[in-house]
């Protein structure tokens, strides 16, 4: 059984402090005590790639403002890195993920909220070990994906809002401040994900690689380009290279925080009292924020979830909420957004970063997307992420391409998407 993180007396004293302050009025006296309290996973939540979750419950008692007693429950979500699977903490470590994240939940996400709220969960308490959230499940939030990992107009729609929040208030507080995002909180944005200037032995460049090997595995299994298959070859590791480059801070186009990991499962949403139409989403996991143009979270968020199909159709529609929606939030605060983003900045935005959401679609997808059967193993024990992550990654995903309908029409579609319009478009 997994280890549980176990909160001191002095952590648990933060956090009912800091759920006082977000839930009741300044002035009025904390009032809560701790009687006990349980850690554990359960049915309500899903272990993450790069972390532990948990519920935490907290058996409290209150005192009302007249003096009266109640003894109430209290639901907490949990993420902790998963410290007794130590291949696993090597690579969580090396990417520097939940030290990020505990940043930019302590420092970053309670200013955002102060501008436009209710982009992110509540976070309560934040250290390099634990991490404890407002429960979202209790509030109706949920995920909106099924195992194809895609999210049709309305729910993108509505995530798009909240991106676009998060980037406004990214601009807001820039202004405010007078100073860029990345000298205020450096620690914050710090590109992990796609790391320039790193030895060949760091993990995130093993993975890229590793998985590289698996995109030229599949596209030899696509009879579609059997006669151009040698050029694809050379060119699809030089083409899918650029992302390190593209994901970096820009000294043309305008940076904003982004939150860096916007598929499916990051964006979670509340919906009507029928459960069918979303009324509103977090975003969820900030553990490869960067400070970067806003396209780039864009096109992720409507690459990864989406067919090429679907984005012939919808994308331009998309991409126009997403102007409009910061169009407002930023009149809100009295700016306009022609000072910091025009449309023609916006359009030209748009061509140079479609790449990155096809090649971040396939770094996430070739992953998420393997049948469950398939990824047990690697998700409870330390040799299976090693296996996975080194000599087996290849064969595993070939399984399922060959086997499983759903993997492979979605990677097929996405590499048909990648090589029809950034390399045989090219050669053409």
């Amino acid at each position: 059984m997994a280890a549980t993180i176990e909160l001191s007396s002095n952590a648990l004293d933060n956090l009912c402090q800091s759920y006082h302050d977000h839930n009741y009025q300044s002035n009025q006296p904390r009032n809560l005590e701790v009687l006990s309290y349980e850690h554990f996973s359960n049915a309500d939540t899903v272990t993450g790639f790069l972390g532990r979750h948990q519920i935490l419950t907290l058996q409290v008692r209150r005192i009302d403002n007249i003096g009266k007693e109640h003894f109430e429950k209290i639901r907490f979500f949990t993420k902790s890195p998963p410290l007794e699977l130590i291949s696993r903490m090597i690579y969580i470590e090396e990417m520097g993920v939940f030290k990020k994240e505990m940043h930019v939940y302590h420092e970053l996400l309670p200013e955002f909220e102060k501008i436009f709220p209710n982009v992110a969960p509540k976070c309560y308490y934040a250290d390099e070990r634990l991490l404890v959230f407002e429960h979202l499940a209790d509030q109706g939030f949920r995920m909106a994906a099924e195992r194809d990992g895609i999210l049709n107009y309305a729910h993108l729609h509505y995530a798009l809002k909240s991106v676009a929040a998060l980037h406004a208030s990214s601009i807001v507080y820039e202004v405010r401040h007078g100073c860029k995002l990345n000298e205020l909180h450096p620690e914050t944005v710090l590109e992990n994900a796609y790391p320039l200037g790193q030895s060949e032995q760091h993990s995130r460049i093993l993975n890229f690689k590793n998985a590289n090997l698996v995109f030229i595995e599949l596209i030899k299994n696509l009879k579609k380009y059997q006669h151009h298959l040698d050029y694809i070859l050379h060119e699809f590791p030089k083409r899918i290279s650029l992302i390190f480059q593209l994901v970096q801070t820009s000294t043309k186009y305008l940076n904003v925080f982004n939150h860096g990991d916007l598929w499916a499962n990051n964006v979670m949403f509340q919906y009507d009292k029928f459960g069918e139409s979303p009324l509103q989403c977090r975003l969820v996991d900030f553990q490869l924020s960067r400070y970067a143009p806003p396209m780039l979270d864009l096109m992720a968020l409507l690459t990864i979830p989406t067919t090429s199909s679907f984005r012939k159709k919808y994308m331009p529609e998309l991409l126009s909420d997403y102007y409009r929606f910061m169009t407002d939030f930023l009149k809100r605060e009295q700016l306009s957004i022609e000072d910091f983003l025009t449309p023609s900045e916006f359009d030209e935005m748009i061509v140079k970063f479609r790449i990155v959401g096809l090649i971040e679609s396939l770094m996430f997808s070739h992953l998420t997307d393997l049948p469950t059967e398939l990824t047990a193993s690697v998700m409870g024990s330390s040799n299976g992420f090693d296996e996975f992550f080194g000599s087996r990654r290849v064969d595993l995903c070939l399984k399922a391409f060959k086997s499983d309908d759903i993997y492979r029409e979605r990677l097929t579609d996405m590499l048909e998407d990648f090589i029809d319009s950034f390399i045989l478009n090219d050669k053409n």
